[in-house]
């Protein structure tokens, strides 16, 4: 019986299927049938159909299927934990993503941040570096929910530390924390609030009312401060787009929480206000594959970034 049920399984290793395995893979980082599907270009009945033949294979459920998405169930877990390392080697193997433009072969590298990170730090400081470094390509990608460097297929990925990353080095590389910002304007029309107590009397913007999208930041704590637990002040001005947020801060409608690193808070010439009340730092990490970390490109551009973020910082 012993040698019978080594047998089955060896016949199980020998047909494993590891199309499906992937497809399983996208699945399980992004919880989600509807977004694995995006990702591997396929509908939702196609990875269904998939998934329950890698199930029939293994001899078990590996998802637990509910309306707002799936979960792995414990042999789930365990597969998730098998072939994770797998596509992370594999991706290594293959070797760095290189493109032709105008007959000369470049390395692209692909960064993925949040959207206001790509589009007011993140951007601009790449941007100088490529003028420095013309034998590289960037990609530069604007995203605010977790992600995983194989999934998106990134090289380099700025995020606060995720515990859950598998085979990734993580290092830290600067931190933020949000201030109170108004225009000159606003403050001339309304007074300078002198302490959190003192918001009760003024306008104040947000930058989105939905906190689930924004998982890296706390959208809500303006409306906080200076409120008793539980409560919140009434925002004069909500907006979803962050460069019109800090537009009505700049025409003088109010006050505004943002951080101060990006370009277009500096831009707009806001004023810090309350300049002791501010949220929490969060510490945003430069996460690559293990087997890049000792890439000497991707050293060279965190050690850039970490230079000239602090730069800015020191202003």
């Amino acid at each position: 019986m012993a040698i019978k049920n080594k047998l089955i399984t060896a016949a199980k290793y020998r047909d494993f299927d590891w199309n499906k395995a992937k497809l399983f893979y996208h699945i399980a980082k992004c919880g989600s049938l509807l977004k694995a599907g995006e990702i591997a270009g396929t509908d939702q009945s196609t990875l269904t159909r998939h998934v329950q033949a890698l199930e029939k294979q293994i001899g078990c459920s590996l998802l637990i299927r509910q309306s707002t998405g799936v979960t792995l169930t414990r042999k789930g877990e365990e597969l998730l934990q098998e072939v994770a390392p797998f596509f992370l080697k594999m991706r290594g193997f293959c070797g760095n993503n290189h493109v032709e433009i105008k007959g000369e072969k470049k390395r692209k590298i692909r960064i993925v941040t949040t959207h206001a990170l790509a589009a007011y730090v993140i951007a601009d400081l790449v941007l100088t570096y490529n003028e420095h470094n013309p034998h590289l390509t960037f990609e530069i990608v604007g995203d605010d929910h977790t992600i995983d460097i194989i999934l998106n297929d990134a090289d380099i990925a700025i995020r606060p530390y995720n515990p859950q990353a598998i085979n990734a080095y993580q290092e830290p590389i600067f931190s933020l924390e949000k201030k109170l910002y108004a225009s000159r304007d606003y403050l001339k029309k309304h007074g300078e609030p002198k302490t959190a107590d003192d918001l009760k009397n003024h306008h104040l913007i947000v930058n989105s009312f939905n906190p689930e999208k924004y998982p890296f930041a706390d959208i809500l704590w303006i409306l906080r401060l200076g409120m008793p637990n539980g409560k919140f002040h009434v925002p004069s001005f909500i907006s979803n787009s962050l460069e019109v947020a800090i537009n009505a801060a700049k025409k003088g409608k109010g006050i505004v929480s943002t951080y101060k690193e990006m370009s277009l808070v500096r831009e707009a010439n806001l004023i810090n206000v309350i300049p002791h009340v501010t949220d929490k730092k969060t510490e945003w990490y430069f996460t690559c594959a293990d087997f890049m970390k000792e890439d000497s490109e991707i050293n060279g551009i965190k050690s850039y970034l970490k230079e000239k973020i602090a730069c800015i910082q020191a202003i």
